[in-house]
């Protein structure tokens, strides 16, 4: 009965391992006070929000985010989209919490310029990221879900394994 749960506990350790990569940021502040934008919403341009950090996994949290598109294509009254597009997340004192590359379109309509990822991006955009340039507020939630490194996975696995060799022993001496 033992070996039975601790071969359950272990074929569950490896996918619980896995889920540990998933990372929820909110943000959100006031055009001109604590965000900005940069860059040009239209097609050949590039654009930038800059914006406080909120929230990270759903606790309050302190630092910056910036959401860059790649070069805009397309009309971006009806979607432009682009290709490596960057997101950076830093704590208060400047230190990379979690940076990385994403494709998606922007859309500007009524005065709100709307930055969305693409379907099976490594960021997902929960309620997308805007800026409002009506009410000069912006916001944001996007949840990261980094694959991880296969060297971190093969460590894990070993350890395990490792870990249920000795029990293993300790149950048979």
């Amino acid at each position: 009965m033992r070996r039975v749960v601790l071969l359950a506990l272990l074929a569950l350790a490896l996918p619980t391992g896995a889920l540990a990569t998933s990372i929820d940021f909110g943000f959100g502040g006031n055009l001109g006070t604590t965000a900005s934008t940069s860059g040009t919403a239209s097609a050949g341009n590039t654009f930038s929000i800059t914006s406080q950090l909120l929230t990270i996994d759903f606790a309050a949290a302190t630092g910056t985010v910036t959401v860059t598109t790649g070069t805009l294509v397309g009309d971006c009254t009806t979607g432009c989209t682009f290709t490596g597009g960057t997101f950076e997340v830093m704590n208060s004192s400047n230190q990379v919490l979690f940076s990385g590359t994403f494709d998606g379109t922007l859309m500007v309509s009524g005065g709100v310029t709307t930055i969305s990822a693409a379907q099976g991006s490594a960021v997902n955009f929960g309620s997308a990221v805007f800026a409002n340039s009506v009410s000069g507020h912006v916001s944001g939630d996007f949840d990261v879900n980094a694959v991880p490194e296969p060297s971190t996975l093969g460590l894990l696995g070993t350890g395990l394994v490792g870990l249920a060799g000795a029990v293993r022993r300790k149950i048979h001496v």
